[in-house]
């Protein structure tokens, strides 16, 4: 599903990474004090313009580009995880959903997690459940964000059996979440539906559920969220409502 104009942005943003020069490359610091780089302004203007010649009648709703959260609509953020890309790591991604309603088992939905530094892609257009694991490891291994990770999460007093990893962006942690290859994703903030509209589709498309988010009606959803395999979502948000509580 819409693989041709996937492969067609795909290639653009190859080129463009080829031809920047890291250390010349424009950073802007926006007035919510987030920062905006050449690339995040390429890759929202390329979506843009893909699926536009493509003849698809979606509106376009990207950090960098608010120009309509109407459905249908194309809801992109062109680098989620700017701060750790502006650093060089590869702990980001291209998170784009295309929203055809507000409905999470909206079949037509589709959402698209890319990163361009390491190959990893996925989409929601296969779908098939994670089943569940019979084995795991001693400790549960719960992923955040490393902003917050800097901001306090480091300091939060989890159960021995409970393993906290930093790794940059939400949209590349849903990704591997959907993948298979992580157990458990949280964030304790809110977030913009840019974030988080293609990492929620993908992982419903997998069987992987938030209790915290009923629809992507709205710009903003509050946190706290949980996403996490079937088999450790009683543990993982009983010690989560401990924490808060504590």
């Amino acid at each position: 599903m819409y693989r041709n104009e996937l492969e067609e942005i795909k290639s653009s943003i190859h080129t463009k990474l080829d031809t920047m020069v890291w250390g010349d490359m424009s950073i802007e610091r926006k007035a919510d004090k987030s920062i905006v780089t050449e690339f995040d302004i390429f890759v929202s203007d390329q979506v843009k313009k893909v699926f536009h010649e493509s003849n698809f009648d979606f509106n376009f709703f990207s950090e960098e580009d608010q120009e309509s959260f109407e459905f249908p609509v194309i809801v992109l953020d062109p680098i989620d995880g700017t701060r750790e890309f502006a650093k060089g790591y590869g702990e980001c991604a291209v998170s784009l959903a295309i929203l055809y309603s507000a409905d999470i088992h909206d079949d037509r939905n589709f959402g698209w997690i890319y990163n361009p530094f390491t190959g990893f892609e996925i989409t929601s257009d296969v779908k098939y459940p994670l089943g569940s694991r019979h084995a795991h490891a001693e400790a549960v291994n719960i992923m955040i964000s490393r902003s917050e990770w800097e901001k306090g999460a480091n300091k939060l007093d989890f159960k021995h059996n409970f393993r906290i990893t930093p790794l940059g962006s939400i949209a590349f942690k849903l990704g591997l979440l959907a993948a298979g290859a992580a157990e458990c994703v949280i964030s304790f903030r809110d977030k913009n539906i840019w974030d988080i509209a293609a990492g929620v589709i993908i992982c419903h498309s997998r069987g992987i559920y938030s209790d915290e988010i009923d629809d992507l009606s709205t710009k903003k959803l509050k946190g706290p969220f949980i996403f996490c395999r079937d088999e450790l979502k009683e543990a993982v948000h009983k010690e989560v409502n401990r924490l808060k509580n504590s």
